[in-house]
């Protein structure tokens, strides 16, 4: 019994080993006022990835085209990629294998004005977002979160003030001009305490407001009866080596 107690102990705590998304690292780069917006590169030096995270990026931006977002030179897979009229936001991800510290880079296209968060994020299941939604509005969409849920939002309009959110959450980047275009953007992430649908957007409004969200959700723990079969499995093994 004893023994059985003590596998029960360590499944219990190897499921446990992810329990709850950490958000373990962020940056951004935002177009200055006196940039000359042109076709460049837009780059976060030396981000910090470890292994088994997640990198997700977030982009707004005015007048052009992203051709892609890479790490270390991989590319990032696109979520969405919403537009009103010039103005866009859209969202990436990418899961990292091996711890990597590396530039981001934005390839941008064209005459635009340009801002990017990045997040590190571990304890997510693999993979893209459980969910997401974007539009050419105020608000994301809904979208369907969990307890523990990170849910990160990117958002643009055309207008040089602030964006005001609709939901309590926490600030990557909030730029009242981004560039000389005209443009403010926001970056900013929450987490869920509920089993909820919830719709991340902001309250203000001006000219070609646009807006998204992602949702990423825990990685599964085994069911109990999935973690007693095999701590019963582990006891039969242990009882028949005893014999």
């Amino acid at each position: 019994m004893k023994i059985f107690k003590t596998l029960l102990v360590l499944l219990t705590a190897a499921a446990s080993a992810h329990a709850a998304i950490v958000v373990t690292g962020t940056d951004f780069f935002v177009d200055a006022n006196d940039h000359i917006a042109d076709a460049d590169d837009r780059t976060i030096s030396g981000f910090t990835v470890a292994a088994g995270e997640k990198l997700v990026v977030t982009t707004t931006s005015e007048n052009a085209d992203i051709s892609g977002i890479t790490f270390n030179g991989i590319s990032l897979t696109q979520v969405y990629n919403t537009v009103n009229s010039i103005q866009r936001v859209a969202t990436y991800y990418l899961d990292v294998a091996s711890t990597t510290t590396a530039n981001i880079v934005a390839d941008v296209d064209g005459n635009m004005h340009f801002g990017f968060a990045a997040y590190a994020i571990s304890g997510a299941a693999a993979g893209g977002p459980a969910d997401f939604s974007s539009s050419a509005s105020r608000l994301a969409g809904d979208v369907e979160t969990e307890s523990g849920s990170l849910i990160i939002g990117s958002f643009t309009k055309n207008a040089f003030d602030s964006i005001t959110l609709n939901t309590a959450a926490a600030n990557v980047y909030k730029v009242n001009s981004i560039g000389a275009g005209g443009t403010s953007g926001m970056a900013a992430y929450y987490f869920s305490t509920t089993v909820s649908t919830d719709d991340f957007g902001f309250n203000n409004s001006n000219a070609r407001p646009a807006a998204g969200a992602v949702v990423f959700n825990v990685i599964p723990e085994p069911s109990s009866i999935a973690l007693l079969g095999l701590a019963g499995v582990a006891l039969v093994l242990v009882s028949r080596r005893r014999d």
